[in-house]
């Protein structure tokens, strides 16, 4: 159970499943160094992450957020653009207000290096963010256009306003007749 690092020149035999002691030193000089690499830091043989790397990383992430928010907040915009007569709910309002002021807050933060504040706003405003887009109500309307709205209502409403209709011309007809008689 759990992970196991082996080294395949290390001579395991695996028919019997044989275990070999592994200095985890040895493993993480290795492995860190791969793993600052994907990180996008450089990567040195220092086996520690330097006070500089977690800076870049912090304000990276946070960064990251703040960006995520504002494309979020933008298809939103455009969503809501392509999609006539939708309605924004207050509490979806609310949430959109919140993470605009989220990404404020965070940039300020930013500016002032104060970073684990920025994260915090910043995963805040992209919270908020993704909830308002995927709220359930803006959902319903993408899979419930006008097309298919008017192919609903139609077939409901047309034997009932058809009779209707016909009695109001036959009721205008008989009022005009009427007031012609009267002249």
């Amino acid at each position: 159970r759990g992970l196991q690092l082996r080294s395949q020149s290390s001579g395991i035999n695996a028919e019997y499943g044989d275990k070999e002691r592994v200095d985890g030193r040895e493993v993480f000089s290795i492995l860190l160094p791969q793993l600052k690499q994907l990180l996008g830091l450089r990567a040195s043989n220092n086996s520690r992450i330097t006070a500089r790397e977690h800076f870049l990383l912090r304000s990276r992430t946070a960064l990251s957020h703040i960006l995520r928010s504002i494309d979020t907040l933008n298809s939103l915009i455009s969503l809501v653009d392509s999609i006539p007569n939708m309605v924004i709910g207050d509490h979806i309002a609310e949430q959109i207000a919140r993470s605009i002021a989220g990404i404020e807050q965070a940039c300020d933060f930013l500016e002032a290096g104060d970073l684990s504040s920025a994260l915090t706003h910043a995963s805040l405003a992209r919270d908020a963010a993704e909830k308002s887009f995927s709220d359930p109500s803006i959902l319903a309307l993408l899979y419930f256009p006008d097309d298919q709205k008017f192919a609903i209502y139609i077939p409901l409403f047309l034997p009932v306003g058809l009779p209707l209709l016909v009695s109001y011309l036959e009721l205008l007809k008989e009022w005009r007749r009427k007031k012609v008689r009267s002249d």
